[in-house]
């Protein structure tokens, strides 16, 4: 689904896990245990939801990642090649953009 969209997912959830556990809190304050559990319950399937996202958006991350590898060996394999026809120009275009690629996919998982 992508990245930010998962983070913002994770958010989301982390603050209505949080809500629930202050719920959670104020029925303990008041001897309602049956009630605390219930909002200590949900705070944990919120946090547990949280966790699923943001390992979707690792995977997501590491795909995304992987495609950006793919383009800059197919951007240095271009370089070479030019660099192999004397054509010196093209190859440090190619060079360039391979490492742009390369960039683009640290960023992701770094």
């Amino acid at each position: 689904m992508g990245i930010d969209f998962q983070m913002h997912r994770a958010a989301v959830d982390i603050a209505k896990g949080v809500r629930q556990f202050q719920k959670a809190d104020a029925e303990l304050s008041r001897d309602n245990i049956d009630s605390t559990l219930k909002h200590y319950n949900k705070g944990l399937n919120y946090f547990t939801s949280a966790m699923d996202h943001v390992a979707k958006a690792e995977d997501d991350a590491y795909a995304k990642a992987g495609e950006e590898i793919d383009k800059g060996n197919k951007e240095m394999n271009e370089s070479i090649d030019a660099f192999a026809k004397s054509h010196t120009d093209s190859a440090q275009n190619h060079y360039l953009k391979a490492m742009d690629n390369y960039d683009r996919a640290l960023d992701l998982i770094g």
